[in-house]
């Protein structure tokens, strides 16, 4: 995983490396939507915690990013990801931020091994922002993963 993520921030970051803005992802919370426990197994846990890195071009109109990470997901099991992304913020006070964004990549964990999305929105400040994630509810054969609300933090290092 980790020489995965180094490859996806150099074809991101190109000459460009020393430019990019480094943060760090901690993961924390995911709250389910109703799951039909009479078809389904539904003890999905809340508590998600984890630690990933992001690499970013440096925001102009919008930020084009690269992140990869791991954590203790729903399933009482270690999840890991890379995923690659555009978000865009807007500036709506004083050192307030609101975004939005998606990120797309390959994920081994919460249901699901390979291809995954991410759309969320975020709020904080201009280093320190809360990021909350949607996915809608999910049936694929056999599995069903109920709408998640995710919620993370982006720490971005000066």
């Amino acid at each position: 995983m980790k020489t995965t993520m180094l490859v996806l921030a150099c074809c991101l970051c190109g000459g460009h490396a020393l430019a990019a803005e480094t943060s760090v992802l901690i993961f924390g919370a995911s709250h389910h939507g109703s799951c039909d426990a009479s078809r389904w197994n539904c003890d999905l846990n809340n508590s998600n915690p984890g630690l990933g890195l992001e690499l970013a071009e440096q925001q102009v109109d919008y930020s084009l990013f690269v992140r990869g990470g791991g954590y203790r997901d729903s399933r009482r099991e270690t999840a890991y990801f890379v995923a690659g992304g555009g978000r865009k913020h807007w500036e709506v006070g004083q050192d307030v931020v609101v975004g939005a964004g998606l990120m797309v990549g390959y994920l081994n964990g919460s249901g699901v091994h390979g291809l995954a999305g991410l759309p969320f929105v975020t709020v904080g400040g201009k280093l320190l922002q809360l990021e909350i994630g949607y996915a809608p509810k999910l049936q694929w054969k056999d599995r069903m993963m109920p709408a998640t609300t995710t919620f993370s933090l982006r720490w971005q290092i000066e």
